[in-house]
């Protein structure tokens, strides 16, 4: 059934998965309205990746927003993988995909499921294409034969993305304090504080940090992706001005007002004099 699994999946453009009883992760399962999605008796879960890393230079937006929203992509990607599981295994059973708005647990599911180490910043780590994945999953009520021994492997602990993080976000003691998190700075609307102001500057981000990804030695020789719309529609940077025409970009979904704001606090492209049109919204 393996075998079977993997033609199918390869098929669908997913090469790097892995495969869980679902009772893994049926304890830890996280309250949102996609729970009401699984399937009624689920029996096991297949964690899939999709590496997103570009060979593109460094912009103004973090590795995982220089390319298209990934719910998009990965959506596409898994919606074809069901459909043909659905008509390879019969209507006897079902398979229903996740990602991002998920019950599932991400890293820890994709963890068990032996695809890759987790890292001091609660990333997951794949040996071949580092923390540059995201995590998209696949629940069904058919029996799948584990790939893994449901192990969970942590990384080095070298303590560089701790000692590296620009805010202090990730804690040696363990934890992560996400009011302070650069990332999650970038993405709020409203105005920010002087302090948070502060932190986006220090970062240099107008969306997103990658700094706990950068100094980590499993990243060093993290492999570009192969999945072309990936690397057919990758842009690293963005502008006022793009925003007018931008689409499917994971930046939007706070809508541009935001974007907008972080660009012009940064004085990205001497922008930060120039005037808004008036349609943008915080």
């Amino acid at each position: 059934m393996t075998g079977m699994l993997r033609i199918i999946l390869n098929a669908s453009g997913l090469y790097d998965f892995g495969v869980r009883p679902f009772s893994d992760v049926s304890d830890k399962l996280l309250n949102c309205l996609a729970k009401g999605r699984l399937p009624e008796n689920p029996q096991s879960i297949i964690s899939v990746l999709f590496p997103y890393k570009v060979p593109v230079e460094r912009g103004n937006l973090s590795r995982y927003a220089a390319v298209p929203d990934y719910h998009e992509i990965a959506g596409h990607m898994l919606t074809t993988a069901v459909g043909a599981l659905q008509k390879a295994f019969g209507d006897d059973f079902e398979f229903v995909w996740f990602v991002d708005n998920s019950p599932i647990p991400e890293v820890y599911a994709a963890a068990r499921c032996g695809l890759g180490v987790r890292g001091d910043n609660g990333l997951l780590i794949n040996e071949r294409y580092g923390s540059y994945c995201f995590i998209g999953s696949i629940v069904t009520d058919l029996v799948i034969p584990p790939t893994s021994d449901g192990e969970i492997r942590e990384c080095r602990h070298c303590g560089r993305c701790i000692s590296s993080c620009p805010s202090g976000a990730l804690r040696a003691e363990g934890g992560f304090d996400r009011k302070i998190c650069l990332s999650d700075i970038s993405q709020r609307k409203g105005e920010l504080s002087e302090a948070e102001a502060a932190l986006l500057r220090q970062g240099g981000l107008v969306w997103g940090c990658d700094t706990c990804q950068d100094v980590c030695p499993l990243n060093v020789d993290a492999e570009d992706t192969y999945i072309e719309p990936f690397r057919a529609r990758a842009n690293p940077s963005v502008s006022v001005s793009d925003l007018t025409t931008a689409r499917d970009r994971a930046y939007l979904f706070r809508g541009r007002g935001v974007v907008e704001r972080n660009i012009r606090m940064l004085g990205e492209f001497g922008l930060e004099d120039m005037p808004s049109d008036g349609n943008s919204e915080l």
